[in-house]
């Protein structure tokens, strides 16, 4: 799993069953500052998220089977949660 910034969205009017009625994110990974790092992953959304927040993302093979109920998912990244703040040690992000 991986903290990311939704940066955006893919729009494919072509794609995979598996991606229909399902919203595509583009996430910019975050080091452990909160600063986004310029390498990008692309996420299928399972709790709403959109640009500008802050999301957990990451997925283990087949999570995405289960979580949509479909046979087949060619999916490596889900979005799972929306962050609201995360802490290392004492110190609160975002700030």
């Amino acid at each position: 799993m991986f903290l990311a910034r939704v940066v955006g969205n893919v729009v494919s009017t072509v794609k995979h069953p598996a991606y229909h009625g399902k919203k595509i994110l583009i996430l910019d990974l975050i080091d452990k500052e909160g600063n986004p790092t310029g390498d990008y992953q692309i996420g299928v959304d399972y709790v709403g998220a959109g640009p500008g927040d802050l999301v957990i993302a990451g997925g283990p093979p087949g999570a995405a089977r289960e979580v949509f109920n479909i046979k087949f998912a060619p999916i490596k990244v889900l979005v799972m949660g929306i962050v609201d703040k995360y802490y290392i040690g004492e110190e609160e992000y975002p700030s």
